[in-house]
């Protein structure tokens, strides 16, 4: 049922009533998953379902990553009592810890992170250019033929810093793929799912853009997707919190972060404050998050201190073998 506070705000209200209509067609909520993660978007995405789902028959699963903040942990206790509801705690086929070890360290962001590592497995080296040896896929993103936000320079000096520093560990995003959509795939399986819903906003940016709605056919290989919150704007969102009283987790309201998921992961542009946080907050976790990424880290880190040092170079027009102030700076000298 949609509630009457919902008419207050446009976007709320026709979210409220496209997942009337999701719901008319998939009527077997005994099928149907809500991903809840313990972020502020999922807590809303929860709120919803609460309204239709009102004989709560719906799979509400929380995947376990193996690196987890214990606040996350805590706000999931706290939806369960608020709302009456099992939350499903799904330990992942292979931790974050694991996967790592498997597949390799993120980098930058998943997209990266693959490209380098098909290159790495085809036996390219950086440092010597043997283009001979990738595809033509590769090929065109190694030599920036593939344009725009495929393209390696839309990460500045990265080709320039990985054939100045090629990487000496293996560097992939397989934590994502081992930890979470391993995981999820074989709970759909074992449980018969044909929908799943997650907390998605496309107001977030990143690779998620490339989404063109908040709803996704089933395919052979992935069942039907749908994002209530797409078409929310931070206004929305924030709004929608004080219509119906949402409570989100320690990591917003105590420990100050402004989004969360895999715990210090290096994809996320501001893992070093989050370190901070984390190590301020949950010192085990801390300690966690060094042993598992900390290549990643200082690898990220080096890779930004090459970018800086570049453009300041190509700002005063400096030969890329001389020694800027910053790098003298940073050395030390």
């Amino acid at each position: 049922m949609i509630p009457e506070q919902a008419k207050r705000n446009t976007i709320i209200f026709d979210a409220f009533v496209k997942m009337q209509s999701v719901f008319e067609q998939y009527p077997d909520k005994s099928k149907i998953t809500a991903s809840i993660s313990g972020g502020s978007d999922s807590d809303i995405v929860l709120d919803m379902c609460m309204h239709f789902d009102t004989k709560k028959e719906m799979h509400y699963v929380f995947f376990d990553t193996g690196i987890e903040y214990k606040a996350t942990k805590r706000h999931l206790d706290y939806l369960e009592k608020r709302y009456d509801v099992e939350i499903e705690r799904i330990k992942a086929v292979e931790p974050v810890p694991l996967a790592v070890k498997r597949g390799g360290l993120p980098f930058l962001s998943k997209r990266i992170s693959q490209r380098i590592n098909r290159a790495t497995k085809k036996g390219f080296c950086f440092a010597d250019n043997d283009i001979d040896k990738l595809n033509i896929s590769e090929k065109k993103w190694w030599t920036n033929e593939l344009g725009g936000k495929f393209s390696i320079n839309k990460n500045y000096g990265l080709k320039e810093f990985l054939t100045e520093n090629p990487p000496d560990f293996n560097i992939s995003d397989y934590c994502c793929f081992g930890a979470k959509k391993k995981t999820a795939k074989r709970f759909y399986k074992e449980n018969n799912i044909y929908l799943n819903l997650t907390g998605m906003r496309k107001a977030e940016g990143g690779a998620r853009i490339s989404r063109q709605s908040c709803f996704n056919n089933a395919t052979k290989s992935h069942i039907a997707s749908y994002t209530p919150l797409w078409w929310f704007s931070d206004n929305d969102k924030a709004e929608y919190e004080k219509l119906f009283g949402i409570v989100h987790s320690d990591c917003y309201t105590v420990y100050g972060m402004k989004r969360t998921g895999c715990a210090g992961c290096p994809f996320g542009s501001g893992f070093e404050l989050e370190l901070k946080i984390i190590e301020k907050y949950e010192p085990k976790l801390h300690k966690a998050c060094l042993n598992i990424f900390g290549k990643s880290y200082e690898y990220t880190r080096k890779y930004r201190a090459f970018k800086k040092a570049m453009k300041c170079r190509e700002r005063l027009g400096i030969d890329k073998n001389q020694i800027t102030m910053y790098e003298l700076t940073a050395q030390g000298g």
